[in-house]
């Protein structure tokens, strides 16, 4: 007697129908009434996982169009999409994908429905490639893929299972590390001032000075500098640190305080020898300041002032000199002239007048007879 069997499949689902434990049938979604002398199973497989694992013999009574078996090899990547979206990274192997899903599209002026998923395979055995957009980026596994990008001012350099292999430009790249160790370093090639402060230094009479000292250099030879130097601004301040000693060692106090540029001619040349064999240039070498110890800065400052005293009674002796020399001149010249010395009288006279605001005038008993007043 046949046994009436109903089978549900949901729209999320997909079933194959066994009997006697083989596979016998596929089940769209949607109520199926079967009859059969025997027991009947069901296998239900969901369908909003992309990915789905099913046996070749369930595989063997699906539909064409159904699922999609994708076969990635070595050197290649598989990139899933969904409508349009990345969804899955896929890895060398075999993947079975549901088909099932369909969008409508615009194809030759007409409407029609296709399936959803894309499957692009990827070949990942080279090294440069285009830049990932971020969310195909999101899904590549960090050791599959590396990018880098250099600003406007900057340099490049990619490294290949650590050899140099290209410069680059400002820009943005991308390469596959399946097959290779990829690494980058970005140089600035602008240029930047190094700092060497608080240098102290003995000069050739025993005086021990500190200076301040700013050099400014930059990259003109990016290969040179990513092989030669670890840290180019360490080798840098310390050829710096060896020009200086060497140049206010070779010279007495009074020469450095005299012209401090000295310093700068005598170390810019030898620096720039240095720099250059680390793939720098030296565009200039400033001396900021140049420090005293106290002791001698107050036996300076003495000295100054005493310069400045005796200077001081140069001036004073050589002004007074010249006035005395004048005097003497103008009174020669009034013993010659007597109506000089009545004007000179006069003009007294005028200047004491214009300061005087009331003039009394007093008389003897005598003078009064004698005075006449006239209108």
């Amino acid at each position: 007697m046949k046994i009436r069997t109903v089978i549900v499949v949901a729209s999320t689902e997909r079933a194959i129908l066994l009997k006697s434990g083989r596979a016998v049938r596929f089940l769209e979604p949607g109520r199926t009434v079967v009859w059969s002398l025997q027991p009947v199973d069901v296998v239900r497989y969901g369908v909003g996982n992309v990915l789905v694992e099913i046996p070749a013999e369930h595989l063997a009574v699906m539909p064409t169009g159904v699922v999609r078996t994708i076969e990635v090899l070595e050197g290649e990547r598989a990139l899933v999409r969904r409508r349009g979206r990345p969804l899955r990274w896929l890895a060398p192997g075999t993947w079975t994908v549901w088909n099932v899903d369909r969008v409508e599209r615009l194809i030759d002026g007409e409407r029609v429905l296709s399936p959803a998923i894309d499957v692009e395979v990827v070949a990942v055995d080279g090294l440069a490639v285009r830049p990932l957009a971020d969310d195909v980026r999101a899904l590549v596994p960090a050791g599959e893929y590396t990018e880098v990008t250099v600003p406007v001012g900057a340099v490049g350099l990619r490294l290949v299972d650590g050899v140099l292999d290209a410069e680059l430009g400002p820009g943005r790249y991308g390469a596959w590390t399946v097959r290779q160790k990829v690494a980058w370093t970005v140089l600035d090639l602008r240029e930047r001032q190094i700092a060497i402060t608080g240098q102290d230094v003995m000069t050739k009479d025993k005086v021990t000075l500190r200076l301040n000292v700013t050099a400014t250099v930059k990259v003109v030879d990016a290969r040179r500098l990513a092989s030669v130097a670890r840290d180019a601004d360490a080798a840098v301040y310390l050829a710096a640190q060896l020009v200086l000693r060497d140049a206010v060692g070779a010279r007495v106090l009074d020469e450095i305080l005299s012209d401090r540029d000295v310093l700068v001619r005598d170390g810019a040349e030898a620096l720039k020898q240095r720099v250059r064999t680390l793939g720098l240039e030296l565009v200039e070498l400033g001396v900021k300041d140049v420090v005293l110890p106290g002791e001698m800065r107050t036996l300076l400052n003495r000295v100054i002032e005493a310069q400045k005293e005796a200077e001081a009674n140069v001036i004073l002796r050589r002004e007074e000199t010249a006035a005395t020399r004048s005097m003497a001149q103008t009174a020669k010249v009034l013993a010659d002239n007597p109506l000089l010395i009545r004007l000179k009288e006069l003009e007294a006279y005028k200047e004491l007048a214009a300061k005087v605001g009331t003039v009394n005038v007093v008389l003897g008993s005598d003078a009064l007879m004698r005075l006449e007043l006239k209108a």
